[in-house]
C-alpha cells in the first residue's frame, strides 16, 4: 500500500483521538499490576510447560502429568498489533469443547484478559477440571486472518501452570501471581512520553527452614535481546551478569534476551519475544519476599536509559506477566494456614446499607469442609458467613450491614479447624460513618525535577504544542503497528515521517528538551463518610498521562498528591478527574474535575 496512503488515514485517526471520550475498562496501556491467583500448600509439585515464541497459531502444547490437578491454569500470550483492534483467541483441552474468549483490546472488561500497551495480550484460562493425569494436549488458535477480526493475532505461545499432589514428594508452599505490566521507555507511551521503568510485587510468610529450598519463575513478553532488564529479589539481582561487554555495559544483565532457561548460565533455548527463566533463590528466602522488574539502568549516569546505540541499558518495553514462587519443605505435614486482609466497606453511609468485603487467604493445605468468616462491628458479631474454601487459596467473602453515624471497628475473622497459625486470621479497619462523600480536587504549580517551586497560575489561552502533539501522535501509532519486538527500527521510521510531515518535531524518543516534573494535586473529601479506593485520572493537553491509585480519605481529610509527568518545559493543559468511574458515591460529582493551563518552568 502506498505510504502517503498510510499517511492519511493515520492523520484522520489522529483527529479522532482529540475527539474521543476516554472509555472505562480494564485495560490499562502502563499495564495491569501483579497479583497472587493462587496460594497455598502442596504435598506435591508445582510443575510448568509451555511452547514458546512468537508464531502465527494454531499451536499446541502437550505434556505429562503424574495425577489430575488440584489448581491450574492455561496462560496464552497474543499480539494485537494495537490496543484498538478486536478479535478473539480459542484454546481446547484435550479435544473437548473449545472455549473462545473475545479481545477487546482497550475496551476489554474480562477480569481474566490482561491486556496492556499496544495490545500485548496475557489470557488466563482456569483448566482445573479440564486436565488429567497422563497426557494433555493444549491447542490454541486465534482470529488472525479471519474477516472479521483486525488483531494481528500471532501468539507469544502458551503457558501452563499445575499444582498436582504426589505423596512421594515434599510439602510445597507455592505463590502463582498473574498481570501484565508495561515497563517501557519515554518513546513508546502515545502522545505523552511517560515512563515506567520498574513493578514490584510481594510475596508474605513464605516458611524458613534450613532444609527449605526456593524456586522463582518468571515469564516475559516482547522481550528483545541485547537490550538489558533486571530482575531482583529481596534487593539481590537475579541471573549472571552478561560477557559479551562489546554489546553490553559493563555489570549489565539480560533476563528477558528470547533466549529460555539461559538466565543462569545455561546454554538455553531461543524464543522469539519470549523468556521464561527459574531461579534458585537459596539464601535470599525471607519470610516476606519482594520481587522487583527492571527494564533496564542508567548505568552512565546521564539521567537516561538508552536503548540504541552500540551498548543499551534497557528494554524499550517488556511485560512480566507471571511469577511463580515456590519453597519446598521436606520433612513438613501440610495443614491449613489462613489469614484475612483488612477489610474494606464501600457504601457505608448514615442509615445505608454497607458492603463490608474481605480478602481471606490460605497460605497453606486445603481443608475439607467449610471454614466460617465472621464479621464484628465494635466488638459485636453481626453476621458468620460460611464458605468453602477455594481452590485457588484467595477467595472474597462479603456481607452487608447497616451502620449508625459516628466511628466505627469493623473486624473480620476466620476459623477453620486445624490452622497452623491463628494469631493472622483477623483483621480490622476504622470507618467514621455519616453523610454522603464529597470529593473535590485541585491542582498546584507543576515543579521541574531539581527545581524550586514555580508559580503557575491557570491560563486561558488555547491548548499548546498541537503540532508537537499531532507530531508525537503520528509516531505512537506508527510504534503501535510495529511487529512486537522490531522496536528501534519502527522508531527510526516513526521519527522519518514526522520529520517529512512536521520538521519541527522530533520522534518522541529522541524529543529534546523533555523533562521530569511533579504535579502536586490536592483531593479533599468535604462529606462525613470515610471515602474507600478510587482512581485518580490527569490528562495532558488531552491525553491520559498517569493514573494515580488512591487508597481512600477520611471525612473532612485532605490528601496531596505528587503525580510525576515527563513533558517539555512550556504552557500545558492539565486535567485531574477524581472517581472518573463512578465508583463513589458522591454528593456532588461536578468538582471531582479541575482543569486549566499551567506554565511549566
Amino acid at each position: 500500500m502506498n505510504i502517503f496512503r498510510n499517511i492519511s488515514w493515520l492523520c484522520v485517526l489522529i483527529a479522532l483521538v482529540f475527539i474521543t471520550a476516554p472509555v472505562s475498562a480494564i485495560y490499562d496501556f502502563e499495564g495491569i499490576p501483579l497479583r497472587a491467583a493462587a496460594q497455598g500448600e502442596v504435598q506435591g509439585d508445582v510443575l510448568t510447560f509451555g511452547t514458546y515464541g512468537l508464531t502465527a497459531p494454531p499451536i499446541e502444547c502437550t505434556f505429562s502429568l503424574p495425577a489430575k490437578p488440584v489448581w491450574a491454569r492455561v496462560y496464552t500470550g497474543i499480539w494485537g498489533g494495537t490496543e484498538r483492534y478486536t478479535g478473539w483467541e480459542e484454546i481446547s483441552v484435550n479435544n473437548g469443547v473449545p472455549a473462545r474468549r473475545d479481545l477487546f483490546g482497550k475496551d476489554d472488561r474480562n477480569e481474566e484478559t490482561y491486556v496492556s500497551g499496544y495490545g500485548v495480550y496475557w489470557v488466563a484460562h482456569d483448566c482445573t477440571d479440564q486436565l488429567r493425569g497422563g497426557k494433555n494436549t493444549i491447542k490454541l488458535t486465534t482470529s488472525r486472518g479471519q474477516p472479521e477480526s483486525r488483531i494481528d493475532g500471532r501468539s507469544y505461545g502458551i503457558f501452563v501452570v499445575a499444582v498436582v499432589e504426589d505423596a512421594g514428594k515434599p510439602v510445597t508452599r507455592y505463590w502463582i501471581a498473574e498481570g501484565n505490566e508495561n515497563l517501557h521507555g519515554e518513546g513508546w507511551a502515545g502522545t505523552n512520553p511517560t515512563r515506567h521503568d520498574t513493578c514490584e510485587i510481594t510475596f508474605e510468610k513464605a516458611p524458613l527452614a534450613e532444609n527449605a529450598a526456593a524456586d522463582l519463575t518468571v515469564v516475559l513478553l516482547a522481550s528483545t535481546k541485547g537490550q538489558p532488564d533486571y530482575v531482583l529479589f529481596n534487593g539481590e539481582d537475579l541471573g549472571v551478569p552478561v560477557t559479551d561487554l562489546s554489546l553490553y555495559p559493563e555489570g549489565a544483565r539480560d533476563i528477558g534476551n528470547e533466549c529460555i532457561g539461559d538466565a543462569t548460565g545455561g546454554a538455553g533455548v531461543e524464543a522469539r519475544y519470549v523468556d521464561v527463566e527459574t531461579f534458585d533463590l537459596g539464601r535470599l528466602l525471607k519470610d516476606t519476599n519482594h520481587v522487583v522488574f527492571e527494564r533496564g539502568r542508567d548505568l552512565d549516569g546521564d539521567g537516561e536509559i538508552s536503548t540504541t546505540g552500540s551498548k543499551p541499558e534497557g528494554e524499550d518495553y517488556i511485560h512480566p506477566c507471571s511469577v511463580i514462587l515456590t519453597v519446598r519443605r521436606p520433612g513438613a505435614s501440610p495443614a491449613p494456614d489462613f489469614s484475612v486482609d483488612a477489610p474494606v466497606a464501600t457504601g457505608a453511609y448514615a442509615g445505608e446499607e454497607a458492603t463490608i468485603q474481605a480478602t481471606v487467604r490460605n497460605h497453606g493445605a486445603r481443608p475439607d469442609g467449610k471454614i466460617a468468616v465472621v464479621f464484628s462491628v465494635d466488638g459485636r458479631a453481626v453476621r458468620t458467613v460460611e464458605v468453602e474454601p477455594a481452590r485457588s487459596g484467595v477467595q472474597q467473602v462479603e456481607t452487608g450491614v447497616t451502620l449508625a453515624e459516628g466511628r466505627h471497628t469493623i473486624s473480620v475473622r476466620v476459623d477453620a479447624t486445624g490452622d497452623a497459625d491463628p494469631v493472622d486470621n483477623e483483621a480490622s479497619v476504622e470507618l467514621t460513618v455519616g453523610t454522603i462523600p464529597d470529593l473535590s480536587v485541585a491542582i498546584g504549580a507543576p515543579v521541574r525535577a531539581g527545581a524550586e517551586a514555580h508559580a503557575a497560575s491557570p491560563q486561558q489561552s488555547p491548548a499548546p504544542l498541537v503540532a508537537l502533539i499531532a507530531g508525537l501522535s503520528l509516531a505512537a501509532l506508527l510504534a503501535a503497528m510495529r511487529p512486537p519486538g522490531g522496536k528501534i527500527a519502527i522508531a527510526l521510521v516513526a521519527g522519518a515521517v514526522i520529520v517529512a510531515a512536521c520538521p519541527l518535531v522530533a520522534p518522541p524518543a529522541a524529543a529534546a528538551g523533555f523533562s521530569d516534573y511533579t504535579i502536586p494535586i490536592t483531593v479533599r473529601n468535604g462529606g462525613g463518610s470515610d471515602v474507600g479506593a478510587f482512581d485518580l485520572a490527569i490528562y495532558l493537553d488531552g491525553d491520559k498521562a498517569a493514573v494515580k491509585h488512591v487508597d481512600g480519605i477520611g471525612a473532612g481529610a485532605t490528601v496531596t498528591i505528587d503525580v510525576p509527568l515527563y513533558t517539555t518545559p512550556g504552557k500545558h493543559r492539565l486535567r485531574v478527574v477524581a472517581d472518573e468511574k463512578g465508583a463513589i458515591k458522591d454528593s456532588n460529582r461536578a468538582n471531582n474535575i479541575a482543569e486549566g493551563e499551567y506554565v511549566f518552568p
